[in-house]
């Protein structure tokens, strides 16, 4: 189902690629010392510039759309594992975040010649993005409770993209970025994934000590916000 949404496939697969392309293209896959390329670096931000429509405009997409046509409570009604199928949704952007990344990486060796790392580094690589990918999950179901509407969600949605584009890095060296901008990009997973990410893909470490309490505060806080939401709504079916 994913693959017939045309939105989702163009900015989580194609885009990605299209900008990788063009940016290798416009600078050169320039040396940038200890047998890296340019490829090494921006490739972490290609593969970002895909996930964050999946979680930030896709995925609430899709929330609000359920909450709004009460879709899971008639397939209930059929006698419907709902929440089966809600896992299995929810799965099934995880296993969009992975072939957003495989894909990069496999169009980074084949026409940039990519330098991957040894298994054990490439695994923590995929790790570290799944969990990143988690913090965006819960904030993206956070965006559609509090919003429900898919014609306010998208435009906020494309909003909240191109300012985390921007905070990250997208657009110009994070290094050059005023000192104001960084720090607001500090507060941003998405920023580790694109930047800091390379540490690992470069057999430095195996994980951002500062990427994985950042991440884990905002799943944790994020989780008891989505909490208090589902208490407070229970309240309101009951009043």
């Amino acid at each position: 189902m994913q693959f017939r949404i045309p939105f989702s496939i163009f900015f989580a697969l194609v885009f990605p690629l299209l900008m990788m392309i063009i940016m290798i293209a416009s600078y050169g896959n320039f040396p940038i010392g200890n047998g890296y390329h340019f490829i090494d670096k921006y490739f972490l931000i290609s593969t970002g510039i895909g996930l964050v429509p999946i979680f930030m405009i896709s995925y609430p997409i899709w929330i609000a759309e359920s909450i709004q046509n009460n879709s899971y409570r008639r397939l209930s009604y059929l006698g419907v594992e709902v929440k089966k199928m809600v896992v299995s949704d929810i799965l099934s952007y995880l296993v969009l975040t992975l072939i957003n990344v495989s894909l990069n990486i496999v169009v980074a060796l084949i026409f940039f010649h990519l330098k991957v790392p040894s298994v054990i580094y490439l695994l923590s690589y995929f790790v570290n993005v799944l969990y990143c990918a988690v913090a965006m999950l819960v904030v993206g179901t956070l965006i559609a409770i509090m919003i429900r509407n898919t014609k306010i969600i998208l435009p906020f949605g494309m909003i909240c993209l191109f300012m985390i584009y921007m905070f990250c890095g997208v657009f110009i060296n994070y290094d050059q970025l005023p000192a104001g901008i960084k720090s607001i990009g500090n507060f941003i997973p998405v920023k580790y994934l694109m930047n800091d990410f390379f540490s690992i893909w470069s057999r430095k470490r195996y994980f951002i000590p500062r990427f994985l309490e950042l991440n884990t505060l905002i799943v944790f806080l994020t989780g008891l916000l989505l909490f208090a939401f589902h208490k407070i709504s229970l309240r309101w079916k009951r009043i």
